[in-house]
């Protein structure tokens, strides 16, 4: 494989300028992509439907197939799209047009999602409160420019890898819905309660002996400054994954601040949920450690599992929450979104029997065990795809 000639982004790519005033198209249908639509780092859009001018009320940038669609706005998102049709997109993106006699589009993508450009880019931005990279300094970071048919077989591959984190994904989402499927076999919809069970108010079955419902605490309890490099991990809504919870990422105090905290202690079997974020997110915390707590974000729920096993109700909450009431937040423009613990508490359920409750835990228990082997495989499938990354920019394949 050929050395690759060391260039600037000026020297081969240039900003689109082609601008649209969606507002005086009122009833025409745009293809409208903004930061929100773009998946950081694979550059997948997200489903979307089409979009009236005259929903978007100010200047959009203009694209067509071919240029690469980069967000200047937070770019640490690594939020990179190579676009396949014409559109239009928000003004926090740059549209690229690539000089294709010397760089092959899908190429330029591919490294401008790279690590490479990650890091670049992380000594270049401007702005505390909306950190993003200017024009001038973005055209000047540098790429390795191959002959065009190393920059083809180079893609090929990338491809192909990128095609088989696709079918992981997928199968992700299989298991998922087989979560939902399961428990409608076993329980039927929430909302129409087929076998004619019992329903009670959920703040009936709460373990009052823990305190039942419990919010994180706020302000002076727990400030930034306390936190440490490790101890005891304190959860927060990166751990709350949809009925998934993961160790990995929380933050950590002393012995002694937790000694100070105890009432926010969590134990196996707890139930997590997210009052900000994505308001109402749960699952069943068992962690790996023997003491942690949740953060400001969190609440903590423990129910009486000689009435209802937190398995059963988070899986209820996260597949059917439409079909038992909303966890409704009370929202403003200059605040963040809260749950409501006495919604909570009034969310009226059917509690199916607890042995039939016991054996849809067990089975559930064979789908966790699938998605940790799931999970593995798709951190293979990750590390390679980086590995791949690496050694293609360095010359190495």
């Amino acid at each position: 494989m050929s050395s690759p000639t060391i260039l600037r982004l000026a020297d081969v790519m240039r900003i689109s300028l082609e601008r649209l005033e969606p507002h005086a198209f009122p009833d025409r249908a745009f293809n409208y992509v903004g930061l929100e639509h773009i998946e950081g780092h694979t550059g997948r859009l997200h489903s979307r439907g089409s979009t009236l001018g005259v929903e978007l009320d100010s200047t959009k940038n203009v694209f067509h197939p071919g240029q690469i669609l980069y967000g200047k706005l937070r770019p640490y998102l690594n939020k990179v799209h190579l676009a396949a049709v014409d559109g239009i997109c928000s003004t926090d993106i740059l549209v690229l047009s690539c000089e294709e006699s010397r760089l092959v589009p899908a190429f330029a993508a591919y490294y401008l999602r790279s690590a490479y450009t990650l890091e670049a880019v992380r000594n270049r931005l401007v702005g505390a409160n909306l950190p993003r990279v200017g024009r001038g300094d973005f055209l000047g970071l540098e790429i390795p420019v191959f002959p065009l048919t190393d920059q083809r077989r180079i893609v090929r591959m990338l491809d192909e890898a990128e095609d088989l984190r696709r079918l992981r994904d997928l199968a992700d989402e299989r298991t998922m819905l087989t979560e939902a499927a399961l428990f409608l076999e076993m329980f039927g919809s929430p909302s129409v309660n087929p076998r004619d069970w019992p329903i009670g108010c959920v703040g009936d079955w709460f373990d009052m002996s823990r305190g039942g419902v419990k919010c994180g605490p706020f302000g002076s309890a727990l400030k930034k400054a306390e936190y440490v490099e490790s101890g005891i991990p304190v959860w927060g809504i990166p751990n709350v994954l949809p009925n998934r919870f993961v160790e990995a990422g929380s933050l950590f105090i002393t012995r002694a601040k937790f000694a100070q905290l105890q009432s926010y202690a969590v134990e196996p079997g707890d139930l997590l949920i997210s009052r900000a974020g994505t308001v109402g997110r749960m699952c069943v915390a068992r962690p790996e450690v023997r003491e942690s707590i949740i953060g400001t974000n969190l609440i903590r729920l423990t129910l009486d599992g000689t009435m209802i096993l937190p398995e059963f109700f988070s899986t209820l909450l996260t597949h059917f929450a439409s079909e038992v009431g909303h966890l409704r937040a009370n929202t403003d423009e200059s605040s963040y979104s809260f749950m409501s613990t006495t919604v909570l508490k009034s969310l009226r359920i059917y509690r199916p029997p607890l042995e039939l409750q016991q054996r849809f835990v067990g089975r559930v228990a064979e789908i966790s065990a699938l998605e940790a082997m799931q999970a593995a495989s798709r951190k293979r499938l990750d590390d390679l795809f980086e590995s791949l990354l690496h050694r293609a920019f360095q010359g190495e394949l």
